[in-house]
């Protein structure tokens, strides 16, 4: 039975819970404390919750005055009612008032939680795509949206998939892109200076892109396209993943910087000429709405979220095609007048993506339910 909203006496603020498994350095992890820092502090008491251990974000969330609490279970990937059991333990002692749930499994054990201890309001988020569809799955998340509030998608193409798998109610999904601090890639340092930095040539075009070095960014594709390139075509890849070794065995023109802070990533962007993202499939492409912030031309695989993201700010080559992306790469080469009209409009498109435009409208829809509740 759901309870009805009420705020301890003299403290009118909200009590709202974060719950995922745990807060490494990720997509989805970055995202939700960029979330978290921004919201109105005189309206909500923050709180995280990881199944697992906090993670190096959820301390750094913790140093900046967010509680946070490790539950330190799911040892395994069997189910354990232990874990809804802690979960529903933490709500009731912080009386919270909205639980926030991220990802699949946190999405699950949190729901579960919630209707044992009537939590007001449930928001749950979804940031991937279906790739390999699971009927329990499917079957789990149809069933506990009937007690959720709101099911948040974080792109047409993510909501798409929870229509056509987990069959939910159409009305009870919305979508909320994810979202940057554009001004973090309006940097002031030359283009010279970044690739100095990097130790990359001066003079040469860099074609580049941000991701993990695994199977669905596809960088393979991107490697192969290059590799009939004028000598002065270089290639620059950002970040780390299981593929690591396999890609730089058959990428010779090619730079890897492995992992890099966020706080360097507009650098490393500054340093492209071109941005390429040759992924099979994003729930989002949070480094796409990065480079379009850098203001830099894309050449990207033609997948319904690149569409989302990049709108006509850019060039789009069939996913796997990597004798299209190398003439898409060419024509933008090619073409002086059309990488500049390119990142003009990249630049524009960029704003709609800002963290204060996504923040606007998670707070927008707390409001909205909690209105509801009252």
């Amino acid at each position: 039975m759901e309870k009805d909203i009420q705020t301890s006496a003299g403290n009118n603020k909200i009590n709202l819970m974060a719950l995922i498994v745990s807060m490494p350095v990720g997509g989805v992890e970055t995202q939700l404390l960029s979330i978290l820092r921004r919201l109105n502090r005189d309206k909500y008491d923050l709180m995280i919750c990881c199944i697992k251990d906090l993670g190096e974000l959820g301390g750094k969330a913790s140093e900046e005055g967010i509680k946070t609490v490790a539950l330190n279970l799911m040892k395994s990937s069997r189910f354990s009612l232990k874990i809804p059991f802690e979960i529903s333990k933490i709500l009731r002692q912080n009386k919270v008032h909205i639980l926030w749930t991220h990802q699949y499994v946190a999405n699950l054990y949190g729901r579960m939680a919630s209707l044992s201890v009537g939590t007001p309001a449930v928001i749950s988020n979804f940031h991937a795509l279906y790739d390999s569809p699971k009927m329990h799955r499917s079957f789990f998340n149809r069933l506990l949206s009937l007690r959720t509030d709101a099911l948040i998608a974080v792109s047409q193409s993510v909501a798409s998939d929870m229509k056509a798998y987990d069959r939910v109610k159409p009305e009870k999904i919305k979508v909320i892109h994810n979202g940057i601090d554009l001004s973090l890639f309006d940097i002031k340092v030359s283009k010279a200076e970044c690739r100095r930095k990097l130790g990359l040539p001066e003079n040469d075009i860099i074609v580049g892109t941000v991701g993990r070095l695994s199977e669905e960014k596809n960088h393979k594709v991107m490697i192969e396209a290059l590799h009939h390139m004028p000598g002065n075509v270089k290639g620059l890849i950002v970040g780390d993943g299981p593929l690591s070794t396999e890609l730089k065995a058959g990428a010779g023109r090619f730079y890897f910087t492995g992992r890099m802070e966020y706080n360097l990533i507009p650098f490393a962007l500054k340093a492209m000429d071109i941005f390429c993202s040759p992924s099979l499939w994003e729930g989002f492409g949070i480094s796409l709405v990065e480079a379009t912030a850098a203001g830099l031309p894309a050449v990207v695989s033609d997948i319904s979220t690149h569409r989302e993201v990049l709108g006509e700010a850019g060039l789009f080559a069939p996913a796997g095609n990597a004798e299209r992306f190398n003439e898409a790469l060419k024509t933008i080469i090619d073409d002086a007048a059309l990488r500049g009209a390119l990142a003009g409009k990249a630049k524009e498109r960029a704003k709609l993506f800002s963290i204060d435009n996504t923040v606007k409208a998670y707070e927008g829809l707390f409001e909205e339910i909690l209105r509801r509740k009252r």
